[in-house]
């Protein structure tokens, strides 16, 4: 175990798990000292050899883009990045640049896709169960080491909050709060457009304050339903004992009620609510959006009434070629069982299904 000020690491497989706790500037500051590698990896092998020597990103306009990103971030998560500077070796224009990796890289008219699919009732063998495919640019896999699970225990009485993606990206794509509440994100470029409000809060940061500062399933309803979004995305939301899903373009947010089946939730690209009154995107101009969400439904149907944790593992491991979901863009693989605090991680070909036990890392609070 490493450790500095009040923070721990560990490492499972390829995995980090690292624990935070204080002020938000003093978990920026653990974060930046036990992660340092990492970050480093990626400024150094991701933003500047990949962006800027490989692909050929003009060095001045992403640093522009990352402060421009940095800038609109609530003061708690800019107090991290700061602490993070403090500490890990790379200024705060470096962990500026770490932070807003995969938003400058979907520049390349490729944003992470990802699949997300939740069973429950009469859907499942016994409780909630959440699926969900990380998908993006290949050339990430060479990151597989630097994926986290940061935990953060703030000292101002907010929900700990863990996150898990790539180092030195202080917002969420994927978190659990200690009330057990799941959430994930999922691009909806396809039915919502390209539209990106520099002048809002990323919606990513704005997640991460939902898990914070959410305590039930009901109070991040009203999260969404007064928050603007800065892009179009799908967001899926989970407790011990139902799923929800919002689409969320930069106009208005709908909580999606048509193509519903009791105790099935399954998401990709595209938005599927009927108030929309959108057309079917094209599917494979649109990474097979449609194709992997009928693919898991049509599995979830087949296996109504079995699914347990290691069912959804079988679903998430199928190929799309294969009638599943999970492509050679697949990053990395989560299975949650929110009642239970259990998550599962799975990198494809790195590192098999791994069970991490949330709840320890967590530590809920007592009513």
């Amino acid at each position: 175990m490493q450790s500095f000020e009040k923070g721990t690491k560990i490492k499972n497989g390829v995995l980090s798990i690292i624990n935070l706790y204080g002020t938000w500037r003093d978990m920026g500051r653990q974060y930046g000292s036990m992660m340092s590698s990492e970050l480093a990896d990626i400024y150094e092998n991701a933003v500047c050899k990949k962006l800027i020597d490989e692909l050929g990103f003009d060095a001045d306009e992403i640093k522009n883009r990352a402060h421009k990103l940095f800038a609109n971030f609530p003061f708690r998560f800019k107090e991290v990045m700061r602490g993070m500077a403090e500490t890990s070796g790379l200024d705060i224009e470096a962990i500026q640049l770490v932070n807003a990796l995969e938003f400058i890289a979907s520049d390349m008219l490729n944003p992470p896709q990802c699949t997300g699919i939740a069973t429950w009732g009469d859907y499942a063998a016994d409780t909630l169960i959440y699926g969900r495919n990380y998908d993006y640019l290949p050339w990430l896999k060479k990151l597989h080491n630097d994926i986290v699970i940061a935990v953060y225990h703030p000292a101002d009485g907010s929900l700990a909050t863990a996150t898990l993606g790539y180092a030195g990206g202080i917002y969420a794509v994927n978190g659990m709060n200690e009330k057990g509440i799941f959430m994930e994100l999922n691009n909806g470029m396809p039915s919502g457009g390209a539209l990106w409000y520099d002048s809002r809060v990323p919606s990513v940061a704005s997640l991460l304050g939902f898990l914070v500062d959410g305590a039930s399933l009901d109070e991040i309803e009203s999260f969404f339903q007064t928050t603007k979004s800065n892009f179009a995305y799908i967001i899926g939301v989970a407790d011990g004992q139902t799923a929800r899903c919002y689409e969320w373009p930069v106009f208005e947010v709908k909580r999606r009620e048509s193509h519903s089946r009791q105790g099935l939730m399954v998401m990709s690209n595209h938005f599927t609510e009927f108030a929309w009154g959108l057309p079917r995107p094209d599917d494979k101009s649109n990474w097979m959006t449609r194709t992997r969400r009928q693919n898991l439904l049509t599995l979830a149907k087949h296996l109504k009434g079995t699914i347990d944790a290691r069912t959804m593992m079988k679903i998430m491991d199928t190929k799309i070629e294969d009638l599943g979901a999970t492509t050679e863009m697949t990053l990395y693989q989560l299975v949650t069982v929110p009642e239970r605090y259990e998550l599962w991680f799975k990198v494809p070909g790195i590192q098999e299904w791994t069970l991490i036990d949330m709840k320890e890392l967590l530590l809920p609070r007592s009513e």
